[in-house]
């Protein structure tokens, strides 16, 4: 049994990978349930055409915008389907493979996780169309900023410091640690991480062997 620390996106197609290739896997989240609280950007550039309206996402220039707590949550019904356990509430065992990827723990709730330094407060939130504030752009993104809609119509802001307040206030906040570069955000680099942790993992299993 391959244990896996988050239960994040990176973790969740770290144990998809691990389970295609039959091995059995249990995630540990110390989070109340897959995708709550959210504290990362729904921004992707490749989509699984399946996940579209499940994740109310709507394209646009640079990729997709869509509710990046649904998108965990198909991930989540993935490593079900394929066998896999989810643990919630709960951190995992210390010969856990980490795929928390640096973010210091979520408000209320215990972790052992090392932060990594290298990572920045961004902030965001979640309104209507009409009251963007004027820092931001619709559909654009740039080195600090950017805003992006999805498919029901809400908008979601983020920016690298101080979150400015809508004329009619957010109806969501959220805040999360990450690379100081937009351009690594995007729900792909997670995804990505997740199979390369894997890999790594059945060639240490298969050189132990």
């Amino acid at each position: 049994m391959i244990s896996i620390a988050g239960g994040g996106l990176r973790g969740l197609n770290c144990a998809i990978f691990l389970l295609k290739n039959e091995y059995e896997v249990k995630i540990y989240e110390t989070r109340q349930e897959i995708g709550n609280p959210i504290r990362s950007p729904g921004i992707i550039k490749n989509l699984d055409p399946n996940m579209i309206s499940a994740c109310n996402a709507k394209s646009n220039d640079f990729g997709w915008g869509l509710r990046r707590e649904w998108l965990e949550k198909k991930y989540a019904e993935k490593v079900v389907d394929l066998g896999g356990e989810i643990i919630l509430k709960t951190e995992a065992p210390s010969d856990a493979i980490d795929c928390r990827g640096g973010k210091s723990p979520a408000p209320g709730w215990p972790s052992n996780n090392p932060k990594d330094e290298s990572l920045t407060v961004w902030r965001g939130g979640i309104t209507i169309q009409n009251n963007i504030p004027n820092i931001f752009e619709l559909n654009t993104m740039t080195e600090d900023k950017f805003c992006f809609e999805h498919s029901d119509g809400l908008v979601e802001c983020w920016i690298r410091g101080e979150l400015p307040t809508p004329p009619q206030g957010w109806l969501e906040i959220i805040q999360g640690e990450h690379p100081i570069n937009a351009n690594e955000i995007w729900a792909d680099n997670s995804l990505l991480e997740g199979v390369m942790i894997a890999k790594k993992t059945i060639q240490s299993l298969q050189e132990g062997n």
